[in-house]
C-alpha cells in the first residue's frame, strides 16, 4: 500500500491555512454589516459571516479527525490581523477595500480546490464534500463582490457605502491625484517636444548629409568632366602635334595638295628654294612618266604596299615614305587618285616621287 503521510501532512497544512482565511473572511462580513446601504444586505452580511463560521467549526472537525493537533496561537493572530485590516481599510477607498475581499476569496477559492484534489490523493470523500462546499460558497461570494465593483465603477447604487473616513480618502486620492494627471500631461507634451525636436534635428542632419553627398558627387563629377576636357584637349593637341609631325615628315604636303607648288614649297622649307623647284619637276616628269606606262590597263595597279586603300592618312604617308622605286610611287600615286583621293596622300606621294626622282 502507498504511503500517503506527505499528502496527509499537506492536507493539514492546506486546511490551516484555510481555516484561518476563513475565520478572516467572518470577521471581515461582521465590519461590512456597518456600511450595508440596506435592511436587506445587513442581513445578508450577517448571514454571511455566520455562514463562514460554520465553515471555520467544519474545517476545524477535519482537522481533529486528521489528528492535528490543536493550534490556539494561530487564531489569536488571525483576529490581530483582521482588526489592523480594518483600520486600514479605512484610510483607503471603499473600492480598494472591495478589491481587497475579493483577493480574499478568490484566495480561498483556490485553496479549496487544493483541498479537493488532495482529499481524493488521498482517499478522503468527507474531505473532498467539504471542499465542494468551501468552493461553492466562495464562488458565490465572489461573484457578489464583483457585481458590486460594477455598480461602484457604474455610479449605481451599491449594496455596500463607505464609510466617514472612507469618503475622506477618497477625497483625498482624488485631489493627489488631480495635480499629478496635469503634471503627466505636461511630461507627456515635453517628451513630445523633445521627441519632434530629435527628429527635427535627425531631419536636418539628414538633409545636410544629403546636400553634403550631393555637393561631393557633383564636385566629383565637375572634376571628371574637367578632366575629361582636359584629356580631350591633350588628346586633340597630341593629334595635333603627330599631325605636323607627320605632315613635317613627309615634307609638310598636306598643303601642297590644296595649294599646289606653293605648299610644297612651305612643306620643304628646310631645302633650298632652287633644289625644291628641281625636284618638284622631276617628280611631275616621273608621274607623268608612270601615267603613260598604266594608261593602256582600265584599272590601276594595286600599290605595293598591302591593305594601301584602308590605311588612315597619316599611315598611309608614312607608308609612302617606305617606298624607293620611282615605279612604286608612280603606281601608288594613281591608285590613289583613282580611289581615295585624299589630298593629303596624294601630296605626299607627290613629294615622295620628286625625291625618289631626284636621287
Amino acid at each position: 500500500m502507498t504511503d500517503r503521510t506527505n499528502d496527509i501532512a499537506t492536507l493539514i497544512t492546506q486546511l490551516r491555512v484555510v481555516g484561518q482565511l476563513t475565520r478572516a473572511e467572518a470577521q471581515v462580513a461582521q465590519l461590512r454589516v456597518a456600511q450595508a446601504t440596506s435592511d436587506a444586505v445587513r442581513e445578508e452580511l450577517r448571514q454571511n459571516a455566520a455562514d463562514a463560521d460554520g465553515r471555520g467549526a467544519r474545517i476545524a472537525g477535519a482537522l481533529r479527525d486528521l489528528g492535528a493537533l490543536p493550534d490556539p496561537v494561530t487564531p489569536l493572530f488571525g483576529r490581530v490581523a483582521t482588526l489592523v485590516r480594518g483600520a486600514l481599510e479605512q484610510a483607503q477607498p471603499l473600492d480598494e477595500a472591495v478589491l481587497g475581499d475579493l483577493v480574499l476569496e478568490h484566495q480561498l477559492r483556490d485553496r479549496a480546490d487544493y483541498v479537493a484534489a488532495l482529499a481524493d490523493a488521498t482517499g478522503r470523500p468527507e474531505l473532498r464534500a467539504l471542499a465542494d462546499d468551501l468552493v461553492a460558497a466562495h464562488t458565490e461570494t465572489i461573484q457578489w463582490l464583483t457585481d458590486l465593483l460594477a455598480d461602484l465603477g457604474a455610479g449605481r447604487p451599491a449594496a455596500l457605502g463607505a464609510s466617514p473616513l472612507q469618503q475622506v480618502a477618497a477625497q483625498v486620492t482624488h485631489v493627489a491625484n488631480a495635480p499629478a494627471r496635469g503634471a503627466l500631461d505636461k511630461v507627456g507634451a515635453g517628451v513630445a517636444e523633445t521627441a519632434t525636436k530629435v527628429a527635427g534635428a535627425a531631419r536636418d542632419t539628414a538633409a545636410d548629409a544629403l546636400h553634403t553627398a550631393t555637393t561631393a558627387t557633383t564636385d566629383a563629377a565637375s572634376g571628371l568632366a574637367q578632366s575629361a576636357v582636359t584629356a580631350a584637349g591633350a588628346v586633340r593637341d597630341t593629334a595635333a602635334q603627330t599631325l605636323d609631325t607627320v605632315t613635317d615628315a613627309t615634307g609638310k604636303a598636306v598643303t601642297g595638295a590644296v595649294q599646289g607648288a606653293s605648299a610644297a614649297a612651305d612643306l620643304a622649307r628646310d631645302a633650298a628654294a632652287h633644289a625644291l623647284h628641281r625636284t618638284a619637276d622631276a617628280a611631275e616628269e616621273t608621274a607623268d612618266a608612270a601615267a603613260d606606262t598604266v594608261q593602256s590597263t582600265t584599272e590601276p595597279a594595286a600599290p605595293p604596299i598591302p591593305g594601301f586603300a584602308d590605311l588612315p592618312a597619316h599611315a598611309a604617308v608614312a607608308a609612302l615614305r617606305t617606298l624607293d622605286d620611282p615605279r612604286d610611287v608612280a603606281a601608288t600615286l594613281e591608285f590613289e587618285q583613282s580611289h581615295g583621293n585624299r589630298p593629303a596622300v596624294v601630296a605626299a606621294a607627290r613629294l615622295r616621287a620628286a625625291t625618289v626622282g631626284a636621287g
